[in-house]
């Protein structure tokens, strides 16, 4: 009985998976154009200036060791290569040459950590760091609400141009939605892990990748399932509920809910910027994007941590009640 919709899926999953191999083609390509700048010595090639006395040694564990030292210039450089471990490079200069900021940066698997003491700093790069998960489910989530924007009008499909009387028989009509949005669920899921596996396919063109899932990156896999779900369960209820204008519902969903979003941080400065505020700060509480937060520090993970379990609370509560506002009006439905 759900035949239709698991074609849809599977048209659905087919866009998907060629974009992301085009995406996987063009990483392909840049990482054959950028083969000469990926050894990490070349970042630091700039301190090799001439007086530079080069020094290699093999440490008891089979490490090599290469050492970079130039004593006019107070620069010293110590390069260890573990293999597929990465590189651990340490670079001791004075601090008139270095960065003004000195602090903990990681971009990717690249992990930069910069320190100060009296007249020298130090900056240790290490070349194969985990990449958190966090990232890799950022661009899934992105995915996965695109996917259910695409398929979050089942029923009012259904409805739409059909006679006033549809037999579903023996298929009850709560069955039959519910199997319908149980594809649809197994559809958006699966457009996750497809973005994960290519965004993991074109790290390893570049670099030999390590996955961090501890800590605030296992809390992004769960809500990272759970809210695409839930936005999902909101977009199929109220298509289903306007199904005589589905399209122009599945449309405006996303441009509607990015303005209140943006309306929730107008300052209050008079009357009327108060009650818009206000008022959009009550409807955002409805749209499950809102739960989900982006951590830029520590502070904010920590924050984040503690209101995961409500959140994730909230965004199972919302798949199951606008899912059964979907069923009760398809129900009612005679088309």
């Amino acid at each position: 009985m759900n035949y239709v919709e698991w074609l849809r899926v599977r048209n659905c999953l087919r866009l998907v998976a060629i974009i992301l191999g085009i995406g996987v083609l063009l990483a392909v390509v840049l990482r054959i154009s950028l083969t000469r700048y990926m050894s990490p010595e070349s970042w630091i090639q700039h301190f090799n200036e001439p007086g530079t006395v080069v020094t290699h040694v093999t440490l008891p564990d089979g490490t090599k060791r290469t050492i970079w030292d130039n004593a006019h210039a107070q620069t010293h450089v110590v390069i260890d290569d573990h293999g597929y471990r990465g590189k651990h490079i340490v670079v001791t200069e004075p601090a008139s040459r270095a960065h003004n900021e000195h602090d903990n940066v990681a971009v990717g698997s690249i992990h930069v950590a910069e320190s100060q003491n009296g007249s020298l700093s130090t900056t240790v790069i290490d070349t194969n760091g985990s990449v958190p998960m966090l990232y890799y489910m950022a661009f899934a989530d992105v995915v996965a609400l695109i996917v259910a924007m695409c398929l979050a009008a089942p029923f009012a499909r259904e409805i739409d141009g059909h006679l006033e009387i549809a037999l579903t028989k023996p298929v009850s009509r709560a069955r039959y939605a519910l199997g319908v949005i149980g594809a649809d669920v197994v559809g958006i899921v699966a457009a996750s892990f497809m973005t994960i596996v290519a965004l993991y396919l074109c790290q390893l063109l570049f670099e030999s990748a390590r996955v961090d899932f501890s800590g605030v990156n296992a809390r992004a896999i769960v809500m990272g399932i759970a809210a695409p779900l839930a936005w999902y369960a909101l977009l199929i209820a109220a298509t289903t509920w306007f199904h005589r204008s589905y399209v122009a519902v599945l449309v405006a969903s996303l441009p509607v809910a990015i303005v209140i979003g943006a309306l929730t941080l107008l300052e209050p400065s008079n009357i009327v910027a108060t009650i818009v505020h206000q008022v959009a700060w009550i409807l955002s509480r409805f749209n499950p994007w809102t739960y989900v937060q982006l951590h830029y520090d520590r502070t904010a993970a920590e924050a984040g941590a503690a209101t995961f379990g409500w959140r994730l609370l909230l965004e199972i509560l919302f798949f199951i009640v606008y899912g059964a506002l979907a069923v009760f009006k398809w129900q009612r439905v005679e088309a």
